[in-house]
């Protein structure tokens, strides 16, 4: 996870989209813009030139219960599916760092361990760094299911190259 700058003002059509019952906060203007301000990688685990990526919500929407984060730019990421589905988990709903306003670097450690990626806050009373270095260390080290060993043993062989975790060494 890196620092993020977001490009403004906010894609025209979240406005247009946001009064519609059934709107899109995923519009070729949205999508076009996350592309590029994330330079096609992940905002979770940086893995570059998604195929099939998502536009996540920082902080849920929850199906209506909040609407007005839904169609905020703030809250609109690019993320691949497997990021995504660890992150939706209630635990992961409110107080992950926002790559955008705060840079991961200064709050969190990333290295590489033997066959592990570790990610630690830097400062354990930082509540927002602790919870977004649990998602980053579940992202690459959850094995739980055949595909989660998959996808993570994929991120894992980029951070080893280099093109994912910022600092390797412990």
């Amino acid at each position: 996870m890196v620092k993020i700058e977001r490009s403004y003002p906010a894609p025209e059509s979240l406005a247009s989209e946001s009064q519609k019952a059934n709107g899109s906060y995923s519009e070729p203007d949205v999508v076009k813009r996350l592309y590029a301000d994330f330079h096609n990688k992940c905002y979770i685990c940086e893995l570059d030139n998604l195929y099939d990526p998502q536009v996540e919500h920082l902080l849920p929407h929850e199906n209506g219960k909040y609407p007005e984060r839904k169609y905020d730019w703030d809250n609109l990421f690019w993320s691949c599916g497997h990021c995504n589905s660890v992150k939706n988990q209630k635990k992961y709903s409110s107080g992950i760092l926002n790559c955008c306003k705060r840079d991961p670097e200064e709050a969190m450690r990333f290295c590489l361990e033997e066959s592990e990626v570790k990610v630690d806050a830097k400062d354990a009373l930082d509540d927002e760094a602790v919870l977004t270095s649990e998602l980053v260390r579940e992202v690459f080290n959850l094995k739980n299911t055949g595909m989660r060993v998959y996808k993570s043993d994929k991120r894992f062989q980029d951070a080893t190259y280099g093109r994912t975790v910022s600092s390797l060494s412990c």
